[in-house]
């Protein structure tokens, strides 16, 4: 009887399996897709489903046959946006593998036509337009000279396109297997506030002549102020190679500290150590910290077309941290070299003739360092790639969210602050260099100005000579699009000379390295400015170094 039992039980196990049942030695079920597998007219998200309950599901949609090893694991709805063969198996230990399952989706429909952000309109002052369309994987191309775009015309969007002035942007979309989007337009109407600037009367804030701790003691830097924990104020607009500060307890009281250098250059004599001329360019304060870029200089005095005898005509530079935990007093470059923020992209070579002005490249003079409303910290810096074409130059913003570590600033790369900057010697190759930013006028000043609701930017600008030549300012809303550039006065430059009888000109003699300064702003950094401030500069007195440094009050006001 016990026989026969079994015997039964035998048989009607042998119907078992399939429908989610099952025993081991029989065959998995075959995946099922989920919508099933035709053309349609809009992206699918495509679910792959086996009745066998524990089994393991892996596709493919490179056209290859998924095994057991081979394919992707299944873990979630796979996204088809354009026309794909999914292939599938399943498979479970001690399970016979399924047979293929295999699905063919045809994507196909009219592509979106692309959107606009922000919408086409009317601003103040330069946008940043991005472009969006369905479905993913879509291209867009644009255009901004009034041609039509298409398949093959206009620039590929790879990013937020810059509206500095007015502008129309025209754009299509296209997919393969998809019909092309119609062409989208879009108006941008770019009105720069028109400010209208009132320049006060000269104060010399620094006399070369009385004032100077040794000849060498010169303002060879835009000036920037810091304030101490205790209230007094720090003026930073020294020299290299020995850097001198002034200290007050007001704007009105500023005395040169010679008893103390603030930092002294290492002046090594190797490119690699980035430890040579320096000077103090920026500084911001966060507690007992004092954060600083360093303007670098490298100057080859081996190279027989470097050598002192022709003037010291090469330089190599880059821009590198220091920092201070003494009230600013004296500053140190922790793990140097690994000090670096910018290094400039190639290694030094010696030119292979003598200049016939100089030879510069590298990263160089930083402007101040601005937190922005977002929080994070921005500096705008110049560059010059190569000393061997020195007319391919312009403009770099950098980005971090934290001062104490010079490697987490990071470079506009055209599409976001995304490009770490390296050192060719610690790579053993050359550095990609920062996209320049389309429409600067320089970089010596930068702060937020909480009267315009803008970053503001101060700059001698212009080349060539006649009253163009002065001291411009330009707005931004992002640090990296900025509008026209406007005078705040006319000014005799090295490169470009306004005139000594030019109205309103600032001097009768050379001036170099503005900053703009608001001595109301209660902070401690003084990187906000407002309505009414102060531009410093070095003022050129002889031509060497009897330079002092001058401040006139400057009062903005929207017309």
């Amino acid at each position: 009887m016990k026989r026969l039992a079994c015997v039964i039980i035998a048989i009607l196990c042998v119907g078992c399996g399939g429908g989610g049942g099952g025993n081991p030695g029989t065959a998995v079920d075959v995946p099922i897709f989920s919508p099933p597998p035709e053309t349609y007219t809009s992206a699918q998200s495509v679910t792959i489903s086996t009745t066998t309950s524990g089994a393991t599901i892996r596709y493919t949609t490179d056209g290859t046959t998924p095994s057991e090893t081979a394919g992707t694991v299944y873990s979630g709805p796979i996204p088809v946006s354009s026309s794909m063969t999914i292939k599938a198996v399943a498979y479970q230990a001690g399970w016979t593998t399924s047979s293929v399952s295999s699905g063919t989706y045809t994507i196909t429909g009219t592509v979106a036509a692309p959107a606009f952000s922000p919408p086409p309109g009317m601003y103040a002052p330069a946008q940043s337009v991005m472009l969006s369309t369905t479905p993913p994987g879509a291209t867009i191309r644009y255009t901004t000279d009034g041609s039509t775009p298409s398949e093959t015309v206009g620039t590929v969007y790879a990013g937020p396109i810059a509206a500095a002035s007015s502008v129309t942007i025209r754009a299509v979309a296209y997919l393969s297997g998809w019909t092309t989007s119609s062409v989208s337009s879009g108006a941008y109407t770019i009105t720069e506030p028109k400010v209208k600037v009132t320049v006060g009367s000269r104060e010399v804030v620094f006399d070369w002549t009385t004032d100077r701790c040794r000849d060498l003691d010169v303002p060879d830097g835009p000036a920037r102020f810091v304030r101490a924990g205790d209230g007094t104020l720090v003026l930073f607009s020294g020299n290299a190679r020995i850097y001198y500060v002034s200290r007050g307890s007001d704007f009105s009281s500023l005395k040169r500290v010679c008893d103390q250098p603030a930092l002294v250059s290492a002046n090594k004599s190797t490119p690699e150590s980035y430890e040579n001329w320096e000077w103090l360019w920026a500084v911001y304060r966060e507690g007992d910290s004092w954060h600083a870029f360093v303007h670098n200089e490298f100057h080859d005095n081996t190279s027989a077309t470097c050598a002192p005898s022709h003037g010291n005509l090469c330089w190599y530079n880059s821009v590198t941290y220091a920092v201070s935990s003494d009230g600013g007093r004296t500053f140190t470059k922790p793990n140097a070299p690994d000090h670096i923020v910018a290094p400039a992209p190639n290694a030094w070579v010696p030119p292979s003739f003598v200049p016939s002005d100089y030879a510069a490249e590298g990263y160089f003079e930083p402007s101040s360092i601005v937190r922005g409303p977002d929080g994070y910290y921005y500096s705008l810096m110049n560059s010059i790639p190569d000393k061997s074409n020195m007319s391919v130059r312009g403009t770099c913003a950098i980005r971090s969210d934290r001062l104490d570590d010079p490697t987490s600033w990071r470079a506009w790369d055209g599409s976001g602050f995304n490009l770490r900057l390296t050192s060719p010697y610690a790579t053993g190759a050359s550095a990609t260099v920062c996209t320049y930013l389309p429409n600067s006028i320089g970089n010596a000043s930068l702060s937020y100005n909480t009267y315009l609701g803008l970053y503001m930017l101060v700059a001698d600008s212009n080349m060539g000579g006649g009253v163009s030549c002065g001291i411009y300012f330009s707005l931004s809303t992002d640090v990296v699009h900025w509008g026209p550039k406007q005078m705040i006065a006319p000014a005799r430059l090295p490169w470009c000379d306004a005139g000594p009888a030019t109205p309103g000109v600032l001097e009768p003699v050379v001036v170099l390295y503005p900053s703009l300064l608001d001595h109301g702003d209660t902070g401690v950094n003084f990187d906000r400015t407002g309505r009414t401030v102060y531009l410093y500069y070095t003022r050129f007195n002889d031509g060497g170094l009897d330079r002092d440094l001058v401040r006139v009050p400057v009062m903005f006001t929207v017309e």
